[in-house]
């Protein structure tokens, strides 16, 4: 399902469904005894950026030096992921300097706005000693997840375009960034819980798992003869999108060690899940041949066009609720004011400070094309 975009719609509905986690989380669980468990859509989100980079890094064609094409592709995140960034500091210290009732004033957000565009806020997050919300970091506490993907993209990029130099074959890179996925996540099971949650050691495993996949797909997507596979069904992947949202709904929140031993490998397991039934039978012939329920419902229109503006809306969506907290209006009403607000900077974020950065990459992340790496 490729959208006249040139992105796949039902990657963008896995984002959806984890923006729908986390927005659980943070919007709902504060006045129902529910959602605790929509941190789970976090470590959905790692799954699916590790699958989509690595697919991009190994896929893209490789023109000067390794430094070059290392150079070029922090500078497309760059172009891709820093005007939305921008935005945030620069109009969330225009909103803290004209509301009167706002916590903290504009000096002290653009201060933090400074460690969040310098990508500190995981470290900061990490070595903290209170509520998810980060007061200290208010109101970028959610860059956090932001800052451990830029230290992905510091430095996987280089192993990668190094194994392709040396004639790596994917599926070996793929059982080294399994290997080291496996490594990192019990490394980090003694940390601390701000440590586990928002440091960059877990969550480099999960964006492994998902290199791993994306890695594996390279080599099994299409036979030997160089021919697409047959298209399966996975009873699977609602078996998989089912835990996700059982977890979101019903699970503990991530202080409880439940989330560190189940949470996060349920999370994992089922977002590959997810993205390998749906890739496996998109690289089967036509895009019509991924006609699964799940996957239908995941590249559904309004679900795909969610997980598009998943970025902006992850961006503001705390915002407004920490601005209106002490706001001398009832909860229900500023609950409301909120709401719509973040709705709508999330789509003029979008409109303007992502759309028009937006590559189609559908010639390096289409499951129909050819094997461009050969094994060693």
């Amino acid at each position: 399902m490729r959208s006249a975009t040139g992105r796949f719609d039902y990657l963008d509905g896995i984002r959806a469904v984890a923006i729908a986690a986390v927005l659980a989380l943070h919007w709902f669980s504060w006045y129902v005894p529910l959602f605790h468990g929509g941190s789970i859509g976090v470590d959905v989100f790692f799954v699916l950026s590790g699958f989509i980079i690595t697919t991009m890094l190994w896929r893209s064609p490789v023109t000067g030096s390794r430094a070059a094409a290392w150079v070029a592709f922090l500078r497309r995140r760059v172009s891709r992921l820093y005007p939305a960034l921008l935005g945030l500091v620069v109009a969330s210290a225009v909103l803290y300097a004209v509301v009167p009732w706002a916590p903290v004033g504009p000096v002290e957000v653009l201060q933090r706005g400074v460690i969040v565009l310098g990508q500190g806020s995981a470290m900061w997050a990490a070595d903290q000693h209170g509520s998810l919300w980060l007061p200290g970091l208010q109101p970028f506490g959610q860059t956090w997840s932001l800052a451990v993907e830029w230290y992905f993209y510091a430095l996987w990029p280089v192993a990668v375009l190094g194994a392709r130099s040396r004639g790596w074959s994917a599926r070996r890179l793929a059982g080294v960034s399994l290997g080291a996925a496996l490594a990192l996540y019990l490394l980090s099971l003694p940390l601390g819980a701000f440590w586990f949650y928002f440091g960059p050691s877990a969550r480099s495993a999960e964006l492994l798992v998902g290199a791993a996949l994306a890695l594996w797909s390279v080599d099994r997507v299409f036979t030997d003869s160089g021919h697409p596979a047959r298209p399966r069904r996975h009873a699977s992947a609602g078996a998989a999108l089912v835990a996700i949202g059982g977890y979101a709904l019903l699970g503990p929140d991530a202080h409880s060690p439940v989330y560190r031993y189940v949470g996060i490998p349920l999370a994992v397991l089922a977002t590959v899940v997810l993205i390998h039934t749906g890739y496996s039978n998109a690289g089967a012939g036509s895009p019509d041949n991924m006609d699964g329920p799940v996957h239908r419902l995941l590249g559904h229109p309004w679900l795909a066009a969610v997980g598009r503006g998943s970025y902006s809306l992850y961006l503001w969506h705390i915002v407004p609720f920490l601005l209106l907290e002490d706001a001398p209006l009832p909860k229900p009403v500023s609950g409301l004011i909120a709401v719509t607000a973040a709705t709508t900077v999330t789509v003029l974020s979008y409109r303007f400070l992502e759309r028009p950065f937006l590559r189609a990459r559908s010639d390096v992340l289409s499951p129909q094309r050819p094997r461009v790496q050969q094994a060693a």
